[in-house]
């Protein structure tokens, strides 16, 4: 009876974390393939529309372990749902923005909501399933991640066609209102919270560090890399990320153990993530402006095309977490980053004569590699820290991942505007072009994922947990 009651509040909190991943990722997804449709409404160039995907990365870096520590002082859940909140007030007043400023500035309330929400995810589900499951159920997260992603874009292409981008952001601030509710209405009620501190200090100093590091490598490209402003936000970052280094060492309630990256397991785990991410994450910023400048697709193919990647993702993710519970997960992740790198060697040989189908096949292949790689990786790192750390790793993982995410975005759009002085969108020969040169320089980073996750030692079993 216990043991029912027990798996029926597992299969709760499960399914309403997911309905709300689900929510604000399928948002992000919309939002990218109104990428397209935002930079020719508003004239903007393409460093300037990038900082609209960049946004959310940027903040959860920068944040996400902030929130973590927060969540573990006065509730996961509750930090959870404020977050998603925050979210969908952003969402609409991104949709009555009547400039491109506007527009930017509100994006940032709904990236603060964002970081409030998604790192704490994978911590409250972790902390609710035993380790015989928890592969099993972050697998779960990771397809509804991914169904969020497959629907996004479709859905987004689908309101682009019919209303414009500020129609997206508004079925955004619609549909979160009930989710909301429902999240309200079932993580309700009192949880556990940890005695401590927040690390000020240590929370200042990254979110100087880090959004200064990107905005570097966005501006690098036009501003040349030597100049006096760049050299400025290069010395802004390398202080901050210093000093936030030097606090994490001392504090007594850290935001990050740096400890956890002396375990060989958690280490090559963040660093594969790192590498993986770097790579693949800028196709959701070009993947949308290819299909529409260069193969010339509507908005709703569009958005078809680019679901195919998450989709693909949904797919296979469950079975993914459910191969990392019985064998060794090391090697199904590194089955994941094989096919990952196979992906990005196709899309980088996309060109301005290909068609939507060889770009529908390479968004597939880049999917399943997310999908079988991404829950047997989550599923590594959890096994290497204590439960009463799981905010902390989760935050981890949500920082690092998307910290990188925002570095490799940066990185391909400075080496796809490298040398080019005008703000106009590029033509598509050119657009194809430069892509192809960002993408092929970038391959080294998933091979450098592969070889990291190569030099591991296989474990006995699927790793033991250190509850």
């Amino acid at each position: 009876m216990l043991r029912s009651a027990l798996r029926a509040e597992e299969s709760r909190v499960l399914r309403v974390v997911c309905l709300g991943t689900f929510f604000h990722i399928q948002s992000i997804g919309s939002i990218n393939v109104s990428l397209a449709a935002i930079q020719e409404e508003f004239g903007a160039s393409l460093a300037a529309v990038q900082w609209i995907g960049l946004m959310g990365a940027i903040m959860l870096c920068s944040f996400s372990l902030s929130f973590a520590r927060a969540g573990d002082l006065v509730g996961r859940r509750k930090i959870f749902r404020l977050g998603l909140v925050l979210y969908t007030l952003g969402a609409g007043l991104v949709a009555a923005s009547e400039s491109f400023t506007a527009l930017l500035a509100w994006r940032v309330a709904m990236a603060l909501g964002l970081a409030m929400a998604a790192p704490l995810a994978g911590a409250i589900v972790a902390s609710v399933f035993q380790h015989e499951r928890r592969g099993r159920a972050l697998g779960a997260l990771a397809a509804a991640i991914a169904l969020g992603r497959a629907s996004g874009p479709t859905i987004g292409g689908l309101i682009l066609q019919y209303w414009g981008c500020r129609g997206v952001f508004l079925a955004n601030f619609l549909f979160g209102i009930p989710t909301c509710l429902v999240l309200y209405w079932v993580l309700r009620g009192p949880e556990e919270r940890l005695e401590g501190s927040l690390d000020l200090p240590g929370a200042l100093t990254l979110a100087v560090g880090f959004p200064a590091l990107v905005v570097a490598l966005s501006l690098g490209a036009r501003a040349g890399w030597g100049s006096a402003e760049i050299l400025l936000w290069l010395g802004v970052s390398a202080g901050g990320l210093a000093a936030f280094v030097y606090r994490e060492l001392r504090a007594r309630s850290p935001l990050m153990k740096l400890s956890y990256l002396r375990d060989p397991p958690l280490a090559r785990a963040l660093l594969s993530l790192v590498l993986a991410t770097m790579t693949f994450y800028p196709v959701s910023i070009f993947g949308p402006l290819y299909l529409r400048h260069v193969v010339r697709a509507a908005p709703l193919s569009v958005g078809l095309a680019m679901a195919t990647l998450p989709l693909c993702t949904t797919l296979l993710s469950p079975l993914s977490g459910r191969i990392a519970d019985r064998f060794d997960g090391r090697r199904v992740a590194f089955s994941g980053l094989w096919i990952i790198l196979l992906g990005m060697f196709l899309y980088a040989r996309l060109n301005a004569g290909s068609t939507l189908t060889e770009s529908v096949f390479v968004m597939a292949v880049i999917g399943a590699g997310i999908g079988i790689f991404v829950p047997a990786n989550e599923k590594a790192a959890f096994s290497a820290a204590t439960a009463r750390d799981y905010g902390m790793l989760s935050a981890m993982l949500t920082a690092f991942g998307t910290g990188a995410g925002a570095l490799g975005t940066a990185l391909a759009v400075a080496l796809a505007e490298a040398g080019r002085e005008d703000r106009a969108i590029a033509g598509a020969a050119e657009f194809a072009a430069r892509q192809q040169f960002a993408f092929s320089c970038m391959l080294p980073l998933a091979l450098a994922a592969v070889a990291v996750t190569l030099l591991a030692k296989a474990p006995a079993s699927g790793g033991a947990p250190r509850d």
